[in-house]
């Protein structure tokens, strides 16, 4: 006999999962791994990130922490995790080559390039 505190935590990590990687899953039509190894491994991180922040985004959004909400706040979990995730990638991928004050001095020029563009 299995306990049902247990049992429900279960469910909802498993819920929290399955709605992780069906975020990361979601944005592969707008950011396209290189390869399949890459897929895997930020489909990894889209399901391990909305196991691990999907109880506590419920909690401060004051839902109630059922199956249904825990597969939706997976999937936006999961979705967002992909994109930071690729997004990060190809800044250091774009900045390979490049030292640390380097990196810093032209986010410097393109921010002040864009807040100049706005005035």
């Amino acid at each position: 006999m299995t306990d049902p505190a247990t049992s429900g935590f279960v469910t909802h990590k498993i819920a929290s999962m399955i709605g992780g990687l069906f975020g990361g899953a979601a944005i592969l039509t707008f950011i396209r791994p290189k390869t399949i190894g890459e897929a895997f491994t930020r489909g990894g991180i889209s399901a391990g990130s909305a196991i691990i922040f999907g109880i506590p985004l419920l909690e401060s959004l004051h839902l109630p922490s059922t199956w249904e909400y825990q597969l939706m706040s997976g999937f936006c979990i999961g979705f967002v995790a992909y994109s930071i995730l690729g997004m990060v990638a190809n800044f250091l991928a774009k900045n390979q080559n490049k030292d640390v004050v380097e990196v810093v001095q032209d986010l410097r020029e393109d921010i002040r390039g864009k807040n100049d563009k706005k005035d």
